[in-house]
């Protein structure tokens, strides 16, 4: 804002005035080049290509300038520090530098998804959408209907939904161009050939005497329609969008052709705030879509209004760029369109208030109940908070198909959390503040606050945009969320689910708990439900071979699904692998392969195991036919339980005693390890009397809830203060793990009278005998449990993992 009220920084800004003499210099290094021998021209612009625009948005866009205050260095994990004596001083007070937004150097490119991941997911995604594209495309030309082979020739849409800078794109352009090209040379489509053969001619023209030193090939007139027609992007960053635009105009540029009109295709807006389809619309408007014939009445009103915008569209599609005045065509015509669908899109931004409580739900559609509802002024401007973008109004075209929705999905989201934390968001800013004890940092923040209102108001803004981004995803069709800060991977992944068409094909970049984790495990068990993973190839990104500032430790899955009845049933796996090298390898030969029936019944929730090599999935299936931990085909029952929680009930503990006499250690992960029960490392401890009279009433609590553990035992037990847990020996195990420890799982059976914390959850057997725990605790602790473990635990040994070991029925 340049508001002097709002935002002083930003009314000085707007004030200020640029001469020649400070702009000449920048332009000057913009625009030419020293080479080594001291010899100046100009830069050869034409050498840029995607990986160029990818380093430009990574390394610059997603950084914040800030001025030093303090002399900088940089920790090792390449944040900026306040520099010590002796230490290499990077950024010198006063200085202007570039940060990210963990208040890290920016290494250029770093989050760049590199070539070998993108061309795998266009093999195993792209690929098999353009096939079945195709294949319709055969069967029309076969049953003699040319002309609707023309008009559904370019009918194939391919989006990446959070694009950046366009490289996923521009990479799908060259393969559909090569299908395409090999497709038309086997089969002559009058309508496309004239399309083709117009182009050239115009672009032959327009060049005039130069004409005789252009040979234009009809693959370069194909990129440049596919372009135009067949690609779909959209990116919350305003310079994203334009630097997309301008990668993919370079790409596709023809001698003699002005620069395609891209509005309408690569736009800005936020994929996952506003409504993604008619069938969510729907679902907000009338929650219960099961009564009556209302919903199929409603659907009929929204495309009724989206379907104004066919006319305009349809001259959208015809025009083909060939000169100024059909670029000017084009841009009337997508205005137009916009105008057109006007009263859907005042409709979803009143869904979009609807879903957040502060528009009364409503259900009469009319184009006058719309355009005169009380809130509408109120759900528009919550439209451009969010920067919502809703999917049938941008893409009216893709949506009304009789197959609604994106033929393929491709691309790499975003996967931080949405959440602003208030010492971090400071100590980017002011890297002095690390260096300081908590206490006095939170009050050096309030005086920034003081004396920096511009800051202070931009944080402020900060935490409004958050919050309400917030509370509009946890109320979006994203299950698995969960009610904290909510992870944006997830919601992309329920996204490009949603938006893909029927038999559409998704091939996207997520971390592996997208695969694992009980918060993804009902979008896999919804893929398993409607379609199937058709290649699910896992890298772990040792030495950051996959992305260089990703932990190293983080295995991340390519990941290609395919919607549809029709997919075959089943899951086909590949890696983990650790360098390039390995991936080549790795990639050439056949995936491990098992029917989708039987993997679901492997772990709650449908997680994805590591499978390296075809005989490692021999092995890991030989080990499934073992029944799960929680099955009850064995002559036991177990159900792990958390004792206490180290953050909500740290005050039934004593954290620091002068005197640890008759208390009772609280135990956390490493208090124990494989095969020793007590390390003497303690997280607290706790006094006996009053920690069993708590847990003895939070079991009495407990049981009567259906979910607990304890509601499987009799009440006789229940009401028996003898028989607390913490008075006798149980098997516990490391909350907190990594399958490239030496071990993975780390159990042990702890002694009585210790209290295990949240990281140490403790198995309460509600059926069986000692012999059956003491068998238990021997399968938990061997090799072969341990292989199986490294093949499904990342990070953290869930409950749901647990439950899904395979424990060999001892009778």
């Amino acid at each position: 804002s340049s508001d002097p009220e709002v935002n002083p920084a930003g009314a000085q800004l707007a004030a200020l005035e640029l001469t020649d003499e400070e702009i000449a210099p920048a332009l000057f290094h913009l625009l030419v080049d020293r080479s080594a021998e001291g010899v100046y021209g100009p830069v050869d612009f034409r050498s840029l290509s995607v990986r160029e625009f990818g380093t430009i948005y990574e390394g610059l866009l997603e950084s914040n300038l800030a001025v030093a205050t303090d002399d900088l260095t940089l920790a090792s994990d390449g944040t900026y520090v306040p520099a010590g004596e002796g230490d290499r001083i990077v950024v010198e007070a006063g200085q202007i530098y570039l940060h990210n937004q963990s208040g890290a150097r920016k290494a250029t490119g770093s989050y760049f998804t590199k070539a070998f991941a993108v061309e795998h997911l266009l093999d195993h995604a792209l690929e098999p959408a353009l096939d079945a594209h195709l294949e319709r495309l055969r069967k029309l030309i076969e049953a003699g209907d040319e002309d609707l082979a023309a008009e559904a020739f370019f009918d194939f849409r391919v989006a990446d939904i959070a694009m950046g800078s366009g490289h996923f794109l521009v990479a799908a352009v060259d393969r559909i161009e090569a299908k395409f090209g090999g497709f038309l040379a086997e089969h002559r489509i009058t309508g496309v050939a004239s399309e083709l053969a117009r182009l050239r001619a115009t672009a032959l023209e327009n060049l005039g005497e130069l004409r005789d030193a252009y040979q234009i090939e009809d693959a370069s007139l194909l990129r440049r329609q596919i372009a135009r027609r067949c690609i779909y992007g959209v990116d919350i960053n305003h310079i994203a969008v334009e630097l997309a635009r301008l990668g993919m105009w370079i790409h596709t540029f023809v001698p003699g052709l002005p620069l395609s009109f891209l509005d309408h295709n690569l736009v800005h807006g936020n994929s996952l705030t506003g409504i993604g389809t008619i069938d969510e619309a729907l679902e907000v408007l009338v929650p219960d879509t099961g009564r009556g014939g209302t919903p199929s009445l409603l659907r009929d009103q929204i495309e009724a209004w989206l379907a104004r915008a066919e006319e305009a569209l349809r001259r959208l599609a015809k025009v083909s760029d060939a000169s100024a005045a059909e670029i000017r065509e084009a841009r009337a015509a997508h205005a137009d369109a916009l105008a057109a669908v006007k009263p859907a899109r005042q409709l979803f931004d009143l869904l979009i208030g609807v879903r957040l409580g502060e528009v009364t739900r409503f259900e009469d559609l009319s184009d006058e109940t719309v355009e005169h509802h009380p809130d509408l002024k109120r759900a528009e401007k919550l439209r451009e908070e969010l920067q919502a973008l809703h999917f049938p109004v941008a893409f009216p075209e893709v949506f009304l198909r009789d197959r609604p929705g994106f033929d393929c999905i491709l691309g790499n989201p975003p996967w931080e959390k949405v959440k602003v934390e208030t010492h971090g968001w400071w100590t980017v800013r002011f890297p002095g503040l690390v260096a300081m004890p908590v206490g006095e940092m939170n009050a050096e923040i309030e005086g920034l606050k003081a004396r920096r209102p511009d800051l202070a108001g931009e944080f402020q803004s900060d935490l409004r945009k958050t919050e309400r981004t917030r509370s509009i995803l946890l109320a979006g069709p994203y299950p698995g969320l969960g009610r904290g800060d909510p992870d944006l991977y997830k919601a992309f992944a329920w996204r490009f689910w949603q938006l893909v068409a029927e038999e559409g094909a998704v091939g996207v970049v997520l971390p592996r708990s997208a695969l694992s984790a009980a918060g993804s495990a009902r979008w896999r068990e919804t893929i398993l439900d409607g379609g199937v993973f058709a290649d699910v190839t896992m890298l772990l990104n040792s030495a950051g071979w996959v992305f260089d500032d990703a932990e190293h430790r983080y295995t991340i899955g390519l990941v290609s699904v395919r919607k549809g009845s029709e997919s075959e049933n089943s899951v086909r796996i590949r890696g983990p692998f650790r360098s390039l090298v390995a991936f080549r390898s790795g990639a050439a030969t056949p995936p491990v392969e098992f029917p989708a029936d039987e993997f679901r019944t492997w772990a709650t929730g449908a997680a994805f195991p590591l499978l390296p090599s075809e005989r490692s999935g021999e092995v890991f299936r030989k080990l499934r036919a073992h029944p799960r931990l929680d099955s009850e085909e064995h002559p036991w029952r177990t159900r792990p339980v958390r004792e206490l929680d180290a953050t909500n009930e740290k005050s039934e503990m004593i954290l620091d005693p002068d005197d640890t006499t008759g208390l009772w250690p609280v135990y956390k992960g490493a208090s124990f390890d494989l095969w020793e029960p007590d390390t003497g490392v303690y997280y607290a401890w706790a006094d006996p009397e009053h920690v069993t009279e708590y847990l003895y009433q939070k079991r009495l609590r407990q049981a009567r809830y259906r979910r607990s553990a304890f509601s499987e035992m009799p009440p006789e037990w229940i009401r028996d203060r003898s028989t607390l847990p913490c008075l006798r020996p149980r098997i516990a195990f490391r909350d907190v793990t990594n399958r490239t420890n030496q071990r993975t799982v780390i159990t042990a059976l702890v002694p009585p009278r210790v209290i295990p914390n949240h990281k140490a959850p403790y198995l309460l057997f509600t059926a069986g005998e000692t012999r059956d725990e003491a068998y238990l605790l021997g399968v938990l602790s061997s090799i072969p449990l341990d292989w199986y473990a490294r093949r499904v635990v990342e990070v953290t040994l869930s409950y749901e993992l647990l439950n899904g070991f395979p424990i060999p029925n001892v009778e």
